[in-house]
């Protein structure tokens, strides 16, 4: 399996368990100058970017480790982009991280208000 198609695989049960838990998805894949958020989502007032990290095994470490200081200023920025774009100035938002392991079945992880 490839980078990209094991990333794809991660941001699908990303989606799926948000989903599940009443979240509704605004955008996937957001694309701006800045860079690009996984995924957009929302429940209640809350408008929630996540970046999502799938793994093969720990080999290189856990996928938490690879949003590092400079990877969360990229999607702040985006983030803020995204705010100024849609006029959503007032609303609540969260940057959370959501990590995939597929070393042993779909393990995940959530973590929300990461940074």
């Amino acid at each position: 399996m490839n980078r990209l198609s094991l990333g794809k695989r991660g941001e699908e049960l990303a989606l799926e368990v948000a989903l599940a838990q009443g979240y509704r998805l605004l955008e996937a894949n957001y694309r701006c100058p800045l860079g690009e958020i996984d995924l957009i989502l929302e429940k209640g007032e809350t408008v929630v970017f996540v970046e999502v990290k799938t793994r093969r095994g720990e080999t290189y470490g856990e996928a938490w480790e690879a949003v590092t200081p400079a990877k969360q200023e990229r999607i702040r920025r985006v983030a803020s982009w995204y705010v100024r774009e849609r006029g959503l100035a007032a609303i609540n938002f969260r940057l959370d991280v959501f990590t995939v392991s597929l070393d042993r079945g779909r393990r995940y992880r959530w973590f929300q208000d990461a940074f």
